[in-house]
């Protein structure tokens, strides 16, 4: 199968929040798509632009970039794509 067009997918979100900056599902999945390119800082402050945007009970997004975050951690620093 063709690997995913990593580029392309960026633009998408980047414009997507271009439009909307607190865009829940824009912000989680351009958080992993940082992972997926071995980003962890732009990953993590997605992370921390959604903790600010969900507030003290977070959210849905919140959570899943958050355990995307400890797979790739724990997997020395590789993208593990979630399971769910």
């Amino acid at each position: 199968s063709k690997a995913p067009d990593l580029a392309a997918a960026e633009r998408h979100y980047d414009e997507a929040l271009r439009i909307d900056p607190r865009h829940r599902n824009a912000l989680e999945y351009s958080g992993e798509l940082y992972l997926m390119k071995g980003d962890l800082d732009k990953a993590q402050a997605r992370l921390a632009t959604l903790g600010s945007e969900c507030g003290a009970s977070g959210c849905q997004q919140q959570a899943q970039l958050q355990a995307a975050i400890e797979r790739y951690k724990a997997a020395g620093n590789k993208y593990v794509p979630s399971n769910w």
